[in-house]
This record gives structure tokens, C-alpha cells and sequence, in this order.
């Protein structure tokens, strides 16, 4: 078992044990794959579950606590440096965003939101810079923040039944270039990088020496924005066929 010291250690202890597209990286992915397939095989039973409502509150709750520690951990180990820690990063936005949506139960922040619970973790998810360790404390910040915040806004959509259609694609992604717009601004003036939007990380760049050809992030945050959003629709277009036939038909008399 490791000491509670090891168990919270900083990323910068970890970075050199990246495993990344190891075995641990392959079981979350896929953990993460099969619960969104339960979660809409198994909507209508969890529709009727007593608790259903009661669940985003205390996921809202499970996503505060989970930011609270992580921001705790620099505190207290005097290495926070808000050059990189601000909850400037995307998913860390998607993230405290779909708090207001599960606490609020606001079903119009979540048509644009709920693509955020997306195109934030997802990349993360499939290139994580946070290497898999059952026996740290940030493989299960990152869980949370990413798997499980995509599976939530799931979760919402299948069995709390809000509601997201065709035109929220424009307005989602109209929201994430503001998004972009507004952090770029700050990256310039502050000499950050949140968002990547001004150098993709090393880990990435490793992986796909070409993108470095071609040394405009934003140009790729576009690309892969747009990948996210609709990869994020698909999920709704399975729940079309049925809300359409839910729809009273005109009578023909």
C-alpha cells in the first residue's frame, strides 16, 4: 500500500511513467464504452429508479469534491502555480459548466454543455497526459473529470431524457470558439498555454510528429472540436427514432 504522501503525488512525479495505450488505458476506455451501452440498453429501467433525480446531485457533489482535492493537493504541498493550475483547461470548464447543469437541472445549458462533456474529455481520454495508477490519487481525479463526466452527460441524456437536437450543433459549437477566442486572448497576455491553444503538449506532438509541420494548435483544436461534436450527436440520433414516434400523429378524419 502506499503512503498518503505517495498517494497524492504531482503530476511532475508521474510524467515519466506515462502508460500511455498500456493495458490500464485499454480497460478505462473500454469500462467507459460498456457503461454508456448499459446506460441507453438500460434507460427505460433506470428511468423508474427512485433515485434517479437524487443521482445528479450527488454526481455534482462526487465532480466538486473531486476539483476541491485536486486544487487542495498543490495548496497544501506549496507547488500550486497558476500559470498551469487556473480551471482554465477545457475539460476542467466542461466540467464545473456541467455542475451548474446538474445542480440547476437546467436543460438549457445542457444542449450546449452536453457537447463539452465531449469534445473536452474525449481527446484526454484517448491521449491522456496522466498516467493510469490505481495506487495515485490523480488517476482517479482524472477518471472522474473525464470518463465519468462524459458518462454523466449520458446519463442525462438517456435517462433524465433532456433533450438535445440538431441545431444545438451550431450553438455548441459557436459557444467553443468563443470559449477559444477568450482563453487565447488570456494565453497571449499571460504567457499560459490552457486549452493548447499555443503549443500542442510534447506527449501529443511524440505521438504525431506531423502536426508540428504545420504549427498552428488552434487550426487542430478546430478539427478536433468538430470530430467531438459530432461524435456527441450520435447518441442523440439514437433516441430520434423513438421521440419521433412518441410525437401524436395528426388525425386523418
Amino acid at each position: 500500500m502506499p503512503s498518503l504522501t505517495e498517494f497524492f503525488q504531482d503530476e511532475s512525479d508521474m510524467l515519466d511513467h506515462l502508460n500511455l495505450f498500456g493495458w490500464e488505458h485499454f480497460f478505462l476506455l473500454g469500462l467507459t464504452l460498456t457503461i454508456g451501452i448499459l446506460l441507453y440498453h438500460f434507460r427505460d429501467r433506470l428511468r423508474a429508479w427512485k433515485y434517479r433525480e437524487q443521482l445528479r446531485y450527488w454526481m455534482a457533489g462526487l465532480f466538486f469534491v473531486n476539483m476541491l482535492v485536486f486544487y487542495g493537493v498543490f495548496l497544501v504541498k506549496g507547488i500550486y502555480d497558476w500559470k498551469i493550475h487556473l480551471p482554465l483547461h477545457l475539460c476542467f470548464i466542461s466540467g464545473f459548466a456541467f455542475m451548474a447543469v446538474l445542480l440547476t437541472g437546467s436543460q438549457g445549458l445542457f444542449r450546449i454543455v452536453y457537447f463539452f462533456t465531449w469534445i473536452g474529455p474525449l481527446p484526454a481520454m484517448l491521449m491522456p497526459n496522466t498516467p493510469m495508477r490505481w495506487d495515485r490519487f490523480l488517476s482517479y481525479h482524472f477518471f472522474i473529470s473525464h470518463h465519468l463526466l462524459l458518462l454523466m452527460g449520458l446519463y442525462c441524456l438517456f435517462v433524465l431524457e433532456y433533450r438535445v437536437d440538431l441545431r444545438d450543433i451550431g450553438r455548441a459549437f459557436l459557444a467553443g470558439n468563443l470559449l477559444f477566442a477568450g482563453i487565447s486572448a488570456f494565453n497571449a497576455v499571460c504567457g499560459t498555454n490552457y486549452i493548447m491553444t499555443t503549443e500542442l503538449p510534447a506527449h501529443i506532438i511524440a505521438l504525431f510528429p506531423f502536426l508540428s509541420w504545420f504549427n498552428y494548435p488552434i487550426i487542430w483544436l478546430e478539427l478536433c472540436g468538430m470530430a467531438g461534436i459530432l461524435l456527441a450527436y450520435q447518441p442523440v440520433r439514437l433516441l430520434e427514432p423513438r421521440r419521433k414516434s412518441a410525437v401524436p400523429q395528426p388525425s386523418l378524419r
